[in-house]
């Protein structure tokens, strides 16, 4: 049995030790740089540079706001709250003003920045969402009295708007020149 373990070990000896070389440009010659690759293994690839660090930070985050964004509602009708709710507590402890540029969303993560495009009128603001709701089936996002008039949906006969993560909680939501168009990101998440 320990013969069998012996001969098993040297084989698999012999069948590895030409893949370990097979690394190096030319094995058989015995000069510095076959050796040194076999010594040291494969060239190490360089450093990226600070723009293509942050090429790949930025496409990082993106994907981490897509798997997100694939778990929840993106696109639908906006209400807005009413005025008679100044200084009530929002959802993460918050006092609602009506001044401020927030939302609430049923399942986003509290905290997190989304940026919103009215279909009806084209504008975009960027909020973010401190609250939950609305509980009405029909909408998806309940907006500050003044995000719904900075897109125009309190008055547009169109309430629909389409929005994006751009920052989750703890981060600070991506710049506007950073971004790839809505269009691209809303097309690659719909089913």
């Amino acid at each position: 049995m320990r013969r069998r373990r012996l001969w098993f070990g040297l084989a698999g000896a012999l069948l590895v030790a030409p893949m370990l070389h097979a690394q190096c440009d030319d094995p058989i010659h015995a000069d510095d740089q076959p050796m040194a690759c076999g010594v040291f293994g494969p060239e190490v690839p360089p450093e990226p540079s600070p723009e293509e660090r942050k090429l790949i930070e930025l496409q990082t985050r993106l994907l981490k706001y897509m798997a997100v964004t694939a778990k929840h509602k993106v696109a639908g009708l906006a209400s807005y709250y009413s005025r008679s709710l100044e200084g009530t507590l929002t959802a993460n402890g918050e006092r609602y003003r009506a001044q401020r540029f927030s939302a609430a969303h049923l399942t986003l993560p509290l905290g997190c920045w989304i940026e919103i495009t009215a279909r009806a009128t084209g504008k975009k603001i960027r909020v973010r969402v401190n609250d939950r709701g609305p509980y009405a089936y029909k909408f998806v996002l309940d907006l500050s009295w003044s995000a719904a008039h900075a897109l125009g949906v309190d008055i547009a006969e169109d309430r629909h708007v389409d929005f994006r993560i751009i920052g989750l909680p703890g981060e600070e939501p991506l710049p506007e020149d950073a971004l790839p168009p809505a269009a691209a990101i809303t097309a690659a998440t719909s089913w």
